[in-house]
């Protein structure tokens, strides 16, 4: 019998790798206009051009997935929470079920929200997800056999200039049902430069990335540039 993260790892080669670079590219363009907008606003100091850029990070995610799912015919909605009225953005490709969360750190634990709770709790992948998120007329149906797949990203640094507010972490992670640790975690660039064979990390080693920005990663069969929106 397939352990969950074997189930899971399996699941996520029905992202097309180049869904997921448009993600990457994304979210570096995002990282960049966002610093650029707050560095340019002489009516703040440097603590709170970093206070701003941590409460709005999360905006750069959203619109970099919703643009990689718009320009690749990825199933996407936004969702009103009845809970506290915030709109959560979510993403299916295939039988993965996308949504975002900025980390300030390669090893922190998920931020836990009942929302999440709801989505990562498949049972299994045979349990139909009916989120009590709110009804929109063109809501995505059917969640079944899905599993929750979490964009983390964060600064380089913790300074206000252009090198450690460039993008320096992006992992996709797969959570437990309760949402309280990351059942595996895997480098977003990996997946866009080897395809559907989503890498295996060697046991017992956190995965690691250097805190520099890949604003353009490689094309695994062209040389063109990525193009931005």
């Amino acid at each position: 019998m397939q352990s969950f993260e074997d189930q899971a790892r399996s699941t996520l080669r029905d992202l097309d790798p180049d869904f997921v670079e448009k993600i990457a590219v994304g979210l570096g363009w995002g990282y960049n206009a966002l610093y650029e907008e707050l560095a340019a606003d002489e009516t703040l100091d440097d603590y709170s051009r970093e206070e701003h850029f941590n409460r709005r990070r999360a905006e750069c995610a959203r619109r970099a997935l919703a643009s990689a799912a718009q320009q690749h015919g990825v199933p996407y909605e936004h969702r009103r929470l009845s809970c506290n009225g915030q709109t959560k953005l979510l993403v299916k490709a295939g039988r993965v079920i996308l949504i975002h969360e900025p980390i300030c750190s390669i090893d922190d634990h998920p931020a836990i929200a009942d929302y999440k709770r709801e989505l990562a709790d498949v049972h299994g992948f045979v349990r139909q997800l009916e989120l009590e998120l709110g009804d929109l007329p063109n809501r995505i149906r059917d969640w079944s056999g899905c599993v929750l797949g979490v964009v983390l990203h964060g600064a380089a640094g913790p300074g206000f200039d252009r090198r450690h507010k460039s993008l320096g972490r992006t992992m996709l992670a797969v959570p437990d049902a309760d949402y309280t640790h990351w059942v595996m975690r895997v480098d977003l660039q990996k997946i866009a430069m080897f395809g559907r064979t989503v890498p295996r990390d060697e046991p017992n080693k956190r995965p690691t990335q250097e805190d520099q920005v890949v604003v353009t990663p490689k094309r695994r069969n062209s040389s063109a540039e990525a193009e931005t929106d």
